[in-house]
């Protein structure tokens, strides 16, 4: 009989001579008392899922009781997963009074990492500003969460990167997820490649494990080039690129890691480079703010692309490859065009979301149809991973946690105070679902403290000292 005395912890090494360490394989041993095999090895999984440019929050909000609640018509999509969601009300993005730079690069750093932005040379519209001061949830979580697995985490995105932050590079308003202070994490933005890298040798897949060999040949080089270069420069610098090394040497373990013998890579992906790719669109006039030439999209690909690279992702994670990412519609800007969605006179929008949001005057009425349309796509995301069932018998959904994030509140002014947190998935029983949960003005740090919490970090602050009050309650 297991008790918390005989128990073995799953990390425990076997030590011999010289130091020389090798872990244990998963041993009836290493269970908790009481816990069956299957509960403890099925994982819990953290998906982020990013739209931009806040909410119209009367129609964000549902009406009724906290228990007995009606989604809006602009939230309606998400009806089919009502109580599989917890609407988190009246959390403010307080840090965002602090630091550089405009409020959607502010915003952008300071939801899952609880920090400001740090002085920097990138022109946000408003001033210049770095990359964000410390490391998002994502990235802590998933140093437990996929210890040992091929990725640490996934970044996808389907309309990455458009505006000021056009071209593909990290910009502090185009950044949501952070290794640590002034480490960006930029997500992958093309289906093919993404697919082809995750799934990779799976199945026996010759040219896939021939792939491998030879990404990891390269990366052995690279990590040399590194070390010569480091030796090169001062405290500050080496530092950054000490953590940039780290990141690499996790890609490198990664790709060496094994792939569970069910995995089902994720189907549909078109096999024609560039196939996913969009153009830029002349229709609308470049202005300063716009971001020049190729700043703006066509975005006719967007909606496909999203979809599949939500496959992908909900495919790793079944695949155990990680178990933790991250579905980045778009950065801060969201400068592509929106010729797959039609207004209330039945024709399509002729601008993209920023535009509709302030560059050319507040127009809720094609706000609404865009984040009507979000929901959507949240919706297609939490029933994908409905659709996988766990080792436990329930779905993968009911083991995970859902964050919906976005960057600022208030579309027309920038406003980030009452902030438009969703979550889903009952996180193996810990989130108690299907609520309306209206808390007490308070930073949005607290939500992140809860969030670590749930997945058994014993933080009791995080991010900035100043806007951390306590964890969130209400969740459980």
């Amino acid at each position: 009989m297991i008790t918390s005395k005989n128990r073995i912890h799953r990390r425990t090494l076997l030590r011999g001579a010289g130091g020389v360490a090798i872990g244990l394989p998963f041993l009836d041993a290493m269970l908790r008392p009481g816990r069956t095999h299957a509960a403890e090895t099925t994982p819990m999984r953290l998906v982020v899922f990013y739209s931009p440019g806040g909410t119209l929050l009367d129609k964000w909000r549902p009406s009724g009781a906290t228990d007995n609640f009606t989604l809006s018509s602009m939230m309606s999509p998400l009806t089919p997963m009502k109580d599989r969601l917890l609407f988190v009300d009246g959390l403010n993005l307080s840090v965002t009074e602090m630091g550089y730079g405009h409020p959607h690069a502010r915003g952008m750093g300071g939801v899952l990492t609880g920090q400001p932005l740090l002085a920097g040379t990138f022109n946000t519209n408003q001033g210049t500003a770095g990359f964000a001061a410390g490391a998002s949830i994502d990235q802590v979580i998933a140093g437990q969460l996929s210890m040992g697995l091929r990725f640490k985490s996934l970044e996808v995105s389907s309309g990455w990167s458009t505006g000021i932050s056009a071209g593909g590079q990290p910009h502090p308003g185009s950044i949501i997820n952070y290794g640590g202070s002034n480490v960006p994490i930029p997500p992958a933005t093309d289906p093919l490649n993404t697919f082809n890298r995750v799934f990779a040798g799976v199945s026996g897949d010759a040219a896939g494990q021939a792939q491998i060999k030879w990404d990891t040949a390269i990366l052995d080089s690279v990590m040399e080039d590194y070390r010569t270069f480091s030796a090169k420069l001062g405290p500050s610098d080496r530092a950054k690129l000490d953590a940039h090394l780290q990141m690499i040497s996790e890609a490198q373990n990664g790709l060496k890691a094994m792939v569970k013998a069910t995995c089902v890579p994720a189907s549909g992906v078109n096999q024609t480079p560039g196939y996913y790719n969009d153009g830029a669109d002349n229709s609308i006039n470049r202005g300063a703010l716009d971001g020049g030439q190729g700043a703006i999209t066509t975005g006719v690909m967007v909606p496909e692309k999203g979809r599949v690279m939500t496959d992908i992702l909900v495919a790793a994670l079944a695949c155990d490859v990680t178990r933790v990412g991250t579905i980045q519609w778009s950065d801060s800007e969201a400068k592509f065009m929106l010729p797959f969605l039609k207004g209330s006179d039945g024709k399509a929008l002729a601008d993209h979301h920023h535009g509709y949001q302030h560059d050319r005057g507040f127009q809720p009425g094609a706000l609404e149809v865009i984040y009507n349309w979000y929901a959507g796509d949240f919706l297609y995301l939490l029933q994908k991973m409905d659709a996988v069932t766990d080792a436990n018998g329930k779905s993968m959904l009911d083991n995970s946690l859902v964050v919906w994030v976005t960057e600022i509140q208030k579309p027309d002014s920038h406003g980030q105070d009452n902030m438009p947190f969703v979550l889903a998935g009952k996180l193996a029983g810990k989130v108690r679902t299907g609520r309306w949960l209206k808390v007490s003005s308070q930073p949005h740090n607290n939500l992140l403290v809860s969030v670590l919490n749930l997945f058994g970090l014993p933080n009791t602050t995080f991010g900035h000292a100043r806007y951390n009050t306590g964890p969130l309650t209400g969740l459980a």
